[in-house]
Formats: C-alpha cells, sequence, structure tokens
C-alpha cells in the first residue's frame, strides 16, 4: 500500500491513478509525453503481465472500474480531429522499417485466415465473461471490462427474445381478415374468392403449437377456415425419434414414420433427428468458461506498453454518417495497437489453450459434425470439416504470418469513453479506413442513438420519449459480396415493459422495405388485451389480425396409429387423395 502525494489517499498496489482525486500516481512526465497523454510503459513483459494478472485474481469480488475512472486530473488539452491524428500517425516513417513500407495507397489484402484470427481477438467482447466483468487490476482487464459491460447492455435485447423460447413455447395463434370492398372484387374476378378460399378468409384459420425447450420436439394443430366443417384440419408432431400426422376428415388414424432410420435408408447416409438442435445451442455455462478462459488470454496481451491513453475528439463511424449525429465532445480514447510480435504471441497462447480446450473442442466438433449430416442430406458432399484441433493447428502454424499481416494494414483496437460511459468500440484496420467492427452510443437531450457496424452491414436506431410512450427508427443496411438489402422499421407508442406473447413491444409500427421512409410501408399494430396479444396489420387490401394466447392448448393426435415406413421407402405413401385435395385449395 501506498499514499497519494496529492491528496494523501491510501492507493493499492500497480494502481497507476488515484482512486480519490485521480492524480497520477508515478513521477511527471516530461512536456512532450504529457502533451500526447500516454500512458507511462512499465518495465517488464507481456509474459510478466499476465502473471500480474494471475496474481491480483483474488481481487475478483471487487467492483469494476472502467479505465477512464482514473484518468490524471491534469489540464486538458488542445482537442484535434481523430482523422488528422491518425493521418499523422501514418505518415510517422518507423525507424526499422522504412524501406519495407508498402507503397502510399496501396493495400494488402486480408485474408479468411488473417480474419480468423481477428475472430480470436473479439472473443473476450463477443460473448461475455464474469472474469473480465470484474476488475483485477492490470490494464487489459479493465479495458476488456468496460467493452463487456457496454455490450451487456446492449444484449439484454436478444435476451428478451430467447426468453420467450426459454421454456419452450405454447401458444393458440387465430388469424382472422377484413378485405376492402376494393380487394373482394378483384378477388372475385380472378376466381378466388370463392369455395374454399372465401372459407378461409371469412372464417379465418387456427393454429396451436408446441415446442420443446431445446426444440427437440413439437406439435402443430391446423385448421384452416374455422368452424364446424372447416375446409382442412390436420395434426402434426415430430420428437427425435418419430415424425406422425392426422388428417381427421380422411382418417381417424395417425400414420407414423420412424424418420431418421427412413432419411438414412433412402440414401442420404445421413440420421437426422431433432435432437441435433439440442446439440447445436451454445450452454450459457460454456460460453461463460469459454470467455473466462481466453479472456485472460487476451487481457494479458494489453499492458501499459501498448495500450495508448489520449483525451480528444473522436470521429463517428456510424451515428454521423447513418443518423447525421456527431460525436462532438473531448473523450478519452484508449487504442491497443500491437505490433507484430505481440500479436504473435497472443494467437500462439490461444493456440496453446485451445489444445486443452477439451469442452469447447466437444461442443464445436460435434456441430461440425451436425453440419456434415444436414449437407450430406440435402445431397451435397463437403466431406471432413474443419475439427477445433485443426483450428488450433492453423492459428500456430500461421501465427507469424497473420501478426505480420495484421501490424502492415495497423491493427487498432479502441474504446472511448465519456467519463464512465462507453460511446465507441472500434476495431479497425488501415489507419480508420477499413472499420471490422464499430459499436457507438450516445444520448443528445432525451435522445438515444446507438449502432453497430460489421465491415460494410449496419444497424442503427433513434429513440425518443413523449408522453404516449418511444417513438424512433430502427434502420439495417446488410451488404454480402455484391448483394445490398436493406430496410426501415419506425415505431410510435411504444412501452417497452409491455411485451407481447411474441416478445415484441406493444406500440405501433411501420416497416418500410428498402428503407423508403417516404413509402406508407406496411403498418401494424401490437397490443395486449387480458392474457392474449393481438397483433394487426392494416392497409388498402384490408386488415389481417393475429390473436395469440399466452397458454396454448396443442395436444398430440390420437387414433389407431399406422407405421408408413416401408410405403415412404418405397416411394408411395397412404392417402394418396391428400395431394389432390390440397391442390384443389
Amino acid at each position: 500500500m501506498g499514499k497519494c502525494k496529492h491528496c494523501g489517499s491510501e492507493t493499492g498496489e500497480g494502481e497507476l491513478f488515484c482512486a480519490n482525486c485521480g492524480a497520477r500516481l508515478e513521477e511527471e512526465k516530461s512536456e512532450t509525453v504529457a502533451a500526447k497523454a500516454t500512458e507511462e510503459p512499465p518495465g517488464g513483459t507481456a509474459e510478466k503481465a499476465a502473471e500480474a494478472a494471475a496474481e491480483t485474481k483474488e481481487a475478483e469480488h471487487e467492483e469494476a472500474t472502467e479505465p477512464g475512472v482514473r484518468e490524471a486530473a491534469a489540464p486538458k488539452e488542445p482537442v484535434q480531429e481523430e482523422a488528422g491524428a491518425e493521418k499523422e500517425d501514418a505518415a510517422e516513417p518507423k525507424e526499422t522499417k522504412e524501406t519495407a513500407e508498402p507503397a502510399a495507397g496501396k493495400k494488402k489484402k486480408m485474408g479468411s485466415a488473417a480474419l480468423i484470427a481477428l475472430a480470436v481477438l473479439g472473443l473476450a467482447i463477443g460473448f461475455g465473461a464474469r472474469t473480465v466483468s470484474k476488475n483485477l487490476g492490470s490494464p487489459g482487464e479493465r479495458f476488456l471490462a468496460g467493452q463487456f459491460r457496454a455490450l451487456s447492455k446492449e444484449a439484454a435485447v436478444l435476451n428478451s427474445a430467447e426468453q420467450v423460447f426459454e421454456n419452450g413455447f405454447s401458444s393458440d395463434f387465430q388469424l382472422t381478415t377484413e378485405l376492402s370492398d376494393r380487394q373482394v372484387t378483384a378477388l372475385t374476378r380472378r376466381g378466388l374468392f370463392s369455395g374454399p378460399y372465401e372459407r378461409i378468409l371469412r372464417d379465418g384459420s387456427e393454429a396451436r403449437i408446441f415446442i420443446g425447450k431445446k426444440f427437440e420436439k413439437a406439435v402443430l394443430n391446423l385448421e384452416l377456415g374455422r368452424g364446424d366443417d372447416p375446409v382442412l384440419q390436420a395434426d402434426f408432431f415430430i420428437d427425435p425419434d418419430r415424425l406422425g400426422f392426422r388428417l381427421p376428415k380422411k382418417s381417424d388414424k395417425v400414420y407414423v414414420t420412424r424418420y431418421p432410420e427412413v432419411l438414412q435408408e433412402l440414401g442420404s447416409e445421413s440420421r437426422l433427428s431433432t435432437s441435433m438442435f439440442a446439440d447445436l445451442q451454445f450452454p450459457k455455462e460454456l460460453r461463460a468458461a469459454t470467455v473466462k478462459r481466453y479472456g485472460k488470454i487476451v487481457a494479458a496481451a494489453i499492458n501499459r506498453n501498448n495500450l495508448k491513453t489520449e483525451k480528444r475528439s473522436y470521429r463517428s463511424r456510424v451515428l454521423k454518417p447513418e443518423l447525421k449525429h456527431s460525436l462532438e465532445k473531448d473523450y478519452t480514447i484508449y487504442s491497443w495497437e500491437p505490433n507484430a510480435e505481440e500479436l504473435e504471441r497472443l494467437f500462439r497462447n490461444i493456440a496453446d489453450e485451445m489444445e486443452k480446450d477439451r469442452a469447447l473442442a466437444a461442443w464445436y466438433d460435434r456441430r461440425q459434425e451436425i453440419g456434415e449430416q444436414f449437407a450430406k442430406a440435402s445431397g451435397q458432399h463437403p466431406g471432413r470439416s474443419v475439427r477445433f484441433e485443426d483450428l488450433a493447428d492453423r492459428l500456430r502454424d500461421n501465427a507469424e504470418t497473420y501478426a505480420n499481416r495484421l501490424e502492415d494494414r495497423k491493427f487498432t483496437w479502441k474504446l472511448v469513453t465519456e467519463g464512465r460511459e462507453v460511446r465507441a468500440i472500434l476495431l479497425q484496420l488501415d489507419g480508420g479506413d477499413t472499420q471490422i467492427f464499430c459499436y457507438e452510443r450516445d444520448t443528445d437531450k432525451g435522445k438515444l442513438y446507438r449502432g453497430v457496424k460489421v465491415f460494410d452491414s449496419v444497424l442503427t436506431e433513434k429513440r425518443d420519449l413523449e408522453k404516449s410512450g418511444y417513438y424512433g427508427t430502427v434502420a439495417c443496411r446488410f451488404s454480402r459480396w455484391f448483394y445490398t438489402e436493406s430496410f426501415a422499421l419506425k415505431y410510435s407508442n411504444v412501452d417497452f415493459k409491455k411485451k407481447s406473447v411474441l416478445g415484441l413491444p406493444c406500440g405501433k409500427y411501420r416497416l418500410l422495405p428498402g428503407g423508403d421512409e417516404d413509402g406508407d410501408g406496411i403498418k401494424f399494430e401490437v397490443r395486449n388485451e387480458g392474457a392474449n396479444s393481438f397483433y394487426e396489420l392494416k392497409n388498402e387490401l384490408g386488415s389481417f389480425t393475429l390473436k395469440a394466447t399466452k397458454t396454448g392448448t396443442a395436444a398430440l393426435p390420437t387414433g389407431e396409429e399406422e407405421n408408413i415406413d416401408d410405403e415412404l421407402l418405397d416411394g408411395m405413401t397412404p392417402q394418396q387423395g391428400i395431394s389432390k385435395f390440397i391442390g384443389a385449395l
């Protein structure tokens, strides 16, 4: 323990700044170094930093602290634009590699193998981990902890969606329609508004659904055209061993097949079963253990030698271009820009840990096996897929290549904070010209702005609050190769505390395909009435209302069972009139 010479407060071993007054605990730096506002590099190597992180594990119970909380209480430095700073950094010649640098304007392509290495770097913030969410004292751990907390808040939206199926899902859906006179006339002229179609549109349809907790089994009771004499009734079920159905209007029998064996005998060379869906899920316990394991390795690679701290402005990559919202304050920016030697050591350490990680290897290899089974069943023959040990070997064998490539392209990982709030997380190449991942969030006069960009795909939201509830816009642009698709979802009167049966908050929505805000789009409303949720869509064609109950009544079809394995293997199915009946609809 020591004492701060500025305020006299006790300080912990290894701390850089006083937790009470914020003053720097080390000797004052020269004016040149202070102007750059970088942290003083500690003596020692990355290996020693890793040992120090392990020794401070006992402090895991302490509250997490943002790296920016311990900033020195020094006078503010002149604010400079980040773009200019990055260009100046890029223009500075390196002492030992001046002649080896590529010509200006030329960029080396980023191979898929190097992207695997970047994906490994993202492990620490990709899932969230208990270990990195605690303040263990090292710069790397605090650097990751702030990002984990920020992304965990955003992940709450996904968690609420998962909760819909967390304990299985059961609900009764009733779809009713009310067509406009214009649409009725159009359907009548086409000969569609008569017979079974009219019954279905007039009386509505019902689907009673049950889905197991791990998607391993499901039941569907279907009625098209409800009433005493529905147009079509059908009951279906599936579990890991059997698939069955009953058509009450055609027969009281339940036709059953042991579909895994049948599919295998039909020549797919695969034994497909719904039990595979359970194996595909990434267990929460394994997720936490995985990031705890690899988060330590990444945290140990981030130290005071390679983590730079600055007070300056930040140029937005998402909010400004997409939502016209500028981030123009004076922020604390932490930049991790490791050299090739540090990256190579990191990749080799991760590869060594992967060799010992039996739990993750078992899940990953099982996932690959299931992928092979589905590929074969669909007529594809991909051969043997990549196993976990192959990934470890590939990472180790190419560690030097990946590291050099990332150094050549100036790989940088940035954390931008305002006080205790995370404003941006950025993984970039080429001095900022190429963003691998960028997350930004800001609030301004009660409005919320947030967005995430992964390469060229962008998801943003702008939200505000009025007396009737929240209103805003969610926009998405998905890019893949030469194909780009976009949409926007406008919402109003939304109450995020009132979730519907399907998880969507109650309120009014307008879906705009293509993101054209001037178009009418598709308008729909979500509301709760008692134990039911209603999803009502209206347009010039009429209205369509889906009613969903909080509890379902789906039941397995009952009756005398008849096995149809032989008929399926012979290419003949019972009830030959089924296809004609459905075709007549």
